[in-house]
C-alpha cells in the first residue's frame, strides 16, 4: 500500500466514524495532504468552510496541490466558491472577516494551515476557542512546515492525528530535510 493509499483510508476511515470530530493531519508533503484531505472530503460532502491563516496564500496552496487554476488567485470571505463537487465558503481565522461561519451538521471545517498559531499562546487561544465554536460535523487541521513546530499540545484537543508518511512516495522530500538537518 502506498503512503497515498494509507492517507486516503486514514481521512476516510475518519470520516465515517461517528465518534471522532476532529482530526490533526500532520506531515512532510504539504501538497499531497492538501489533495487526499480535499479529495476525501469531496467524497463526503456537498459544503463546507475552508479556514485559513493566510487569505492571500490559500490559492496557491490548493492550486500546487493539484497543479491547476481551482481558485481565482484573490480569494474572498464573501464568496463561495467550487472545488469539486463541493461549494466552499474561505475565510480567515487570523484577521476579521466581514463572513465568518460556524458550519452545521452538513459541513466540513478544514483549518489550513495551522502551524502559525501554534507557536503564539495568545493567538493558540483564539484558535483554540474557534475549534470550539466551530459547528460543522467534522473538523480537519492541517500542518504546514512541519519541521519548525515545536509545542504540539494541540494534539490534546483533536480526536485523532494521522502522519501522513512520504517516506516510500516521496523520499526525496524526507533525504532534504534530513540534510538539512530538519529532521
Amino acid at each position: 500500500m502506498t503512503d497515498r493509499e494509507k492517507a486516503i483510508e486514514a481521512v476516510m476511515k475518519f470520516l465515517g466514524d461517528n465518534t471522532k470530530r476532529i482530526l490533526l493531519v500532520k506531515g512532510y508533503d504539504n501538497d499531497a495532504k492538501v489533495r487526499v484531505i480535499l479529495s476525501c472530503l469531496n467524497k463526503e460532502f456537498d459544503k463546507g468552510i475552508i479556514r485559513t491563516s493566510s487569505m492571500g496564500d490559500i490559492s496557491f496552496h490548493i492550486t500546487r496541490a493539484f497543479n491547476k487554476n481551482l481558485l481565482p488567485s484573490a480569494v474572498k470571505s464573501t464568496a463561495n466558491y467550487t472545488l469539486g463537487s463541493m461549494t466552499v465558503n474561505i475565510n480567515s481565522y487570523t484577521g476579521h472577516t466581514k463572513n465568518n461561519p460556524r458550519g452545521n451538521e452538513d459541513t466540513f471545517t478544514l483549518f489550513h494551515p495551522v502551524q502559525t498559531v501554534l507557536d503564539d499562546s495568545k493567538r493558540y487561544e483564539n484558535f483554540l476557542n474557534d475549534l470550539k465554536n466551530t459547528n460543522s460535523r467534522k473538523i480537519i487541521l492541517s500542518t504546514t512546515n512541519e519541521w519548525s513546530i515545536k509545542d504540539w499540545s494541540i494534539e490534546n484537543h483533536v480526536d485523532k492525528v494521522f502522519f501522513y508518511d512520504v517516506e516510500n512516495d516521496n523520499p526525496e522530500i524526507m533525504r532534504n530535510l534530513r540534510n538539512n538537518d530538519a529532521v
